[in-house]
């Protein structure tokens, strides 16, 4: 049985003494029974996810085992307790899981080694929809030859691996490709097993649909076609994708299908989405039948492939795009699709709530998803109790509609597992999860056993790093471009530094365990990367040569801790890289340097930076190296840090593994060094930690202007605003900010004007006001962007 097989994984032969029993499913909902006598654990379930998820509970409830990102903890005594019988019944049909872009920034270098974990990790946590992209520019070649294309008008079309999940979504072509017939074809071969072992668990894998994207070189070969292109994304050149009146659409979406069906097997859900991150550029008198003619030929092309099919569509741009997509607009676009056939991922719902807004969404079917992590940033981060209570007040609305399920899509994985515990617990889960009790389960399961020092840490995590201000993520100056620093609120150093403490008090009792030795890990590179900021501030502020010296010992501490653990080591990530290249290495080590520093073009630079040991010793340090040079010799050329970084990404060289120090002894040493220096900013680091954050906001290429509200729900004691970008890129535009009582009469705030940095940040006297008001103006030219506001308390 395939769930056998995952016990089997992740026990070994103690997985014999588990006895599961596969039974029908009630009413289409998953459930498990469990229940454990004289080391005999009996689990019943609906699915072979439900048996995976079932024996998980009893595992982490009964021995205080978890299944992680970061290795097992799995020590089990030599008799498995007993555990009184438990039924529990899913709330949720659908549990998705997976972006696109994970498919760059995490998946990409993955074998069949990691892949199978993975699927194991998914089925134990319960997730029964993944997404599965892997392999499909096999099938396109395909069609492409069949269409008359030549081998280099296809072989120009791919991007690099790296950037496959921009191509895909049609927001880039050719860029860092193209791919070789050897990854093709191992792709292919790798996207049989991962679809193949999702079937076997009873998964309904999501796999890619036509969304209209296609070569330029089709005018070629059907001159009559009309090929349309959206706003271009992020300083990449147009792509373009078919008329969607042509009949064209229909027959090479419906062609790929078949094919995709002939080559992986049988798959009813199709993942399709013409404008990601674009905005159609369409005449205003014929936009609502140009959206509905959308709509209708992506639809026909995959009933025409597949009578079963399942259209799924990620909900962003009804999030990033907002103003353009108005409810009449949505509406014209799924008018053709059957309503139980359209699956709509709601999946930015930590900061907008599409269904609420949209009743296409609400009405058609969604999943209430969560993004949570951009770029695979490592940033501690994510609003834990915020996560489980709209997930809950969304599945007890009565106005919630065709609700299908929940589900997580983040853009990159391996990073702050807490949260993602607690996402797939949220899945399975009919009651309001109280995460101050829950996080005492947690601390349980993770380490396997109870340690009071360890729940203090975590205790203090839940209400920092974890709580409310913690909700989005927010990097460290030093991370960014030099010169050009983003308005990021300073991290509470003192907080996070007595969360360490706590943590490491625990390390007598815990340190053998290697979830122990992440956290800590985790939770010293944090403290320790916000004090470099605070030195680094000092630094620029002062011109004194002690903090400028002290932030450089700062930054080789933090890739010292990092480099304790193999998954926070750059080498990792280029190792992989050119295990997967074989003969083509050095021409994925550039995308793999590229995707995590310049990126490309002139707007996502640093987006998907890291904490990875040897990134903060050679590109960032490094990089702040040369601005502080230039800080001393003014009359120099300032630095071209664009180039620099390119050069940086294009240049093949062995990065030094080096011995893996103790992290336990590390960490004690590096808290003895800097416990004076955090005692020292205390007072520098209150003076900026913010009490208020406010949601992301969309600011997208349809419209040149965006306002922003912002209401506290009861006049506050303000002190201060800020505003900006959580993008890398900078951007240039005209902000004014406003207060108000009452709604009616505001105020403008002073130093309104014209802001070519990364944000803007107005202080002033402390005063009560209920209401924040920002209006910005964006320059000819800008992309798209996603800010936050971050509120100053008195």
């Amino acid at each position: 049985m395939s769930a056998q097989g995952v016990l089997r994984r992740l026990l070994g032969d103690r997985a014999d003494r588990f006895s599961l029993v596969l039974a029908k499913p009630t009413e289409g909902f998953d459930w498990f029974e469990v229940e454990a006598r004289g080391g005999d654990v009996e689990v019943a379930g609906s699915s072979p996810v439900a048996l995976c998820r079932g024996a998980y509970h009893y595992l982490k409830q009964a021995c205080h085992v978890q299944v992680a990102w970061s290795g097992d903890a799995i020590r089990l005594p030599d008799m498995l307790p007993d555990f009184d019988r438990v039924s529990v019944t899913c709330p949720n049909r659908l549990r998705y899981y997976l972006s696109v872009c994970t498919f760059g920034y995490s998946t990409v270098w993955w074998d069949w080694g990691r892949w199978e974990r993975e699927i194991d990790w998914m089925a134990v946590h319960g997730i029964n929809m993944p997404l599965a992209l892997n392999g499909q520019e096999f099938v396109w070649q395909r069609v492409f030859r069949d269409l008359g294309l030549t081998e280099l008008e296809i072989e120009s079309h791919f991007s690099g691996p790296a950037f496959l999940p921009w191509h895909r979504l049609g927001n880039l072509n050719g860029y860092m490709g193209p791919l070789s017939q050897s990854w093709i074809e191992g792709q292919a071969k790798l996207q049989k097993r991962i679809l193949d072992r999702e079937r076997e668990l009873g998964m309904t894998p999501v796999v890619p649909g036509f969304s209209g994207f296609v070569p330029d070189a089709i005018k070629r070969i059907h001159p009559e076609i009309e090929l349309h292109s959206a706003e271009p994304w992020a300083g990449f050149p147009a792509t373009t994708y078919i008329d969607p009146r042509s009949d064209l659409f229909v027959e090479i979406g419906a062609r790929f299908i078949k094919e995709y069906r002939k080559a992986f097997g049988a798959v009813h859900h199709y993942l399709c989405e013409t404008f990601a991150e674009q905005i159609p550029q369409i005449e205003p008198n014929g936009e609502i039948d140009y959206l509905r003619s959308i709509g209708k030929a992506t639809w026909n092309s995959l009933e025409k492939g597949d009578p079963d099919c399942h259209w799924v569509m990620q909900g962003w741009p009804f999030y990033f795009a907002r103003d353009f997509w108005s409810p009449e607009r949505a509406a014209a676009l799924f008018d053709a699709v059957p309503g139980e056939r359209l699956i709509v991922l709601d999946q930015v719902t930590e900061a907008y709530e599409v269904w609420r807004d949209q009743p296409a969404v609400r009405e058609k079917g969604w999943i209430h998803s969560v993004v949570h992590n951009y770029g695979q940033n490592t940033h501690l981060h994510g609003d834990l109790q915020g996560f489980a209570d709209r997930a809950w007040r969304a599945m007890q609305d009565p106005g919630r509609g065709h609700m299908l399920g929940v589900g997580f899509v983040p853009e990159g994985i391996d990073q702050n597992p807490v949260v993602y515990e607690l996402l797939s617990d949220i899945m399975w889960s009919e009651d309001r999860i109280d995460v101050s009790s829950w996080i005492e389960a947690y601390a349980l399961a993770r380490y396997g056993c109870h340690s009071q020092s360890a729940l203090a840490c975590w205790s203090q995590l839940a209400a920092s790093l974890y709580g409310p201000a913690g909700g989005s993520t927010l990097r460290y100056s030093w991370r960014f471009r030099p010169g050009d620093q983003p308005l990021v609120p300073r991290l509470d150093v003192p907080a996070v530094f007595a969360a360490g403490g706590n943590l490491l008090d625990a390390a007598p009792q815990l340190g053998a365990g290697r979830n122990y030795r992440r956290d800590l890990v985790d939770v010293t590179k944090t403290w320790l990367g916000g004090l470099a900021d605070l030195v680094l501030a000092r630094a620029l502020a002062s011109g004194d040569r002690e903090y400028k010296d002290l932030f450089f010992q700062i930054l080789l501490d933090v890739d010292r801790i990092l480099a304790t653990l193999p998954e926070h080591r750059l080498s990792s990530w280029i190792s992989s890289a050119r295990a997967a290249g074989g003969y083509e290495a050095d021409r994925f080590e550039v995308n793999a340097r590229s995707l995590i520093t310049h990126w490309g073009q002139p707007f996502l630079f640093d987006y998907a930076t890291r904490e990875w040991a040897g990134l903060t010793r050679d590109f960032h340090l490094e990089r702040w190296r040369l601005y502080f040079d230039f800080l001393e010799h003014p009359s120099d050329p300032s630095p071209d840090f664009a180039a620099w970084e390119a050069r940086w990404a294009s240049t093949i060289r062995s990065e030094p593994e080096g011995d893996f120090e103790d992290p336990i002894r590390t960490a004690r040493e590096l808290v003895d060094r800097y416990s004076g220096w955090v005692a020292l900013l205390a007072d520098d680091c209150r003076g900026e930690n913010p009490s208020v954050f406010g949601p992301l906001l969309a600011f997208s290429q349809s419209s040149s202007r965006m306002e922003l509200v912002l209401d506290l729900g009861e006049s506050q004691p303000i002190r201060g605003v800020a505003i900006f970008p959580i993008f890398g890129q900078g951007f240039k535009g005209v902000y004014s900010g406003e207060l108000s009582v009452d709604g009616l009469c505001w105020t403008l705030l002073a130093g309104t004007g014209h802001s070519a940095c990364r944000g803007a940040r107005f202080a002033f006297e402390p005063e009560s006001y209920r209401f924040i008001r920002f209006s910005i103006n964006r320059e000819q030219g800008e992309a798209a962007q996603l800010f936050q506001v971050v509120i100053f308390m008195r």
